[in-house]
């Protein structure tokens, strides 16, 4: 697929999205690892097990329609490969934690993150000590790599909106604010 002549013609060279103007939009995931910089938050920041595997952060170059493709194609090869350094290190017992069903958060405030699919997601949270939140706020990826798309599509025609559209990989649910 990657040498498929269609595929390069259409999306060769097509919504190119420089490092600067990656970093500038605030964007995360694939689409910033397309255009140079090699970040994922598993490495950076490492949450929950990360720390234990070995892989690699793919990156690109030309940050087009071509590099987002390739560099994703490369994110599922790496992460099979921290499936199955995860299988061999499953300890023996019980599969599912024992927490309580409700958990009151105490007051203050937190954000975290983690690396999705897509980029950074990230959950601001600020509590008052009663059994809700005072305030929640997700920061969504699709959200965020929206932005760029005025960058990308700036000078093409049309016809190439579709697969500079289809690049960034949107969930029109997370944008629907």
């Amino acid at each position: 697929l990657k040498q498929n002549e269609i595929l390069l013609a259409r999306a060769k060279g097509v919504g190119i999205l420089s490092k600067e103007q990656a970093v500038n939009c605030g964007i995360s995931g694939p689409i910033l690892r397309a255009s140079g910089v090699a970040w994922d938050w598993r490495r950076a920041d490492p949450y929950s097990i990360y720390d234990r595997f070995e892989f690699d952060i793919p990156t690109a170059s030309d940050g087009d329609c071509y590099d987002r493709f390739r560099v994703r194609m490369e994110e599922m090869r790496q992460s099979l490969r921290i499936v199955e350094q995860a299988m061999k290190q499953i300890p023996a017992g019980p599969v599912r934690a024992e927490v309580p069903h409700i958990v009151r958060p105490p007051a203050g405030e937190a954000y975290v993150h983690i690396e999705a699919p897509k980029g950074e997601l990230g959950f601001y949270l600020v509590s008052d000590d009663s059994i809700a939140p005072y305030r929640c706020h997700v920061r969504p990826t699709s959200l965020i790599n929206l932005t760029a798309l005025r960058e990308m599509v700036r000078g093409w025609k049309i016809a190439d909106l579709i697969i500079i559209f289809g690049s960034i990989d949107i969930c029109l649910g997370e944008v629907d604010r």
